[in-house]
């Protein structure tokens, strides 16, 4: 058993697979507003709901507002759950014309500020606050979903039951990551799931007979 770090968990994911292009968008709205719709369901039903979304308001926060409750529920309902998520877009776009909305000035501002205003909007927790902050908002976070669970326990390591536990330890823990890195990192960790059905086939795959180590 070959004993690795996460930096060299990172750089032997990078060797084998291609995390260019991961979780592409039209604009930076549309990765903020498939956050949301991604929640309990899959990319197809995601996908009929952008296309709707996008019909009725470029995706721009201001026509979502303006956008009557049931016709917005009726262009997400392909999504699932469009009543609960059509009240959480809708808190989500409150949330932005806070700041005009414009992104570049959310950018200016730390992720921890963010990271905080976005965790106490009903309908948003931790997972899909750094899914927005790392993708709409440019902000390196670890986001602790199940992927990184599935790889993490593969590689003979669980990470704490606690979100924030386990994000901050594995942040602790990896070398000057950028934007970038932390992005690619989501990217491989799942596209390593969906490609190999973790944790069934994981013993076919090129991380086999390694074992993760994380300093606490």
């Amino acid at each position: 058993m070959k004993k690795i770090d996460l930096n060299e968990l990172y750089d032997l994911m990078y060797d084998h697979l291609d995390p260019n292009g991961w979780w592409p968008g039209r604009s930076d709205w549309q990765v903020i507003w498939s956050t949301i719709l991604i929640q309990n369901t899959n990319w197809k039903n995601v996908d009929k709901a952008l296309a709707t979304l996008y019909q009725a308001t470029n995706f721009w926060p201001e026509n979502i507002l303006k956008m009557p409750d049931d016709k917005l529920e009726k262009a997400i309902a392909s999504a699932g759950f469009y009543t609960r998520k059509a009240a959480t877009l809708k808190r989500l776009a409150t949330y932005f014309q806070k700041y005009d909305f414009d992104l570049d000035k959310c950018r200016q501002l730390s992720k921890d500020q963010l990271r905080s205003e976005l965790l106490s909007i009903k309908g948003i927790g931790p997972e899909t606050a750094d899914v927005i902050l790392m993708y709409g908002i440019q902000k390196g976070e670890f986001v602790v979903d199940k992927y990184a669970r599935r790889l993490f326990n593969c590689l003979d390591y669980q990470l704490p039951v606690s979100y924030q536990k386990a994000k901050d330890l594995v942040e602790a823990n990896v070398d000057h990551f950028t934007l970038r890195n932390y992005q690619n990192f989501h990217a491989m960790i799942v596209i390593f799931n969906q490609q190999y059905k973790l944790p069934k086939d994981f013993e076919n795959t090129f991380l086999n007979g390694h074992q993760l180590i994380i300093e606490k």
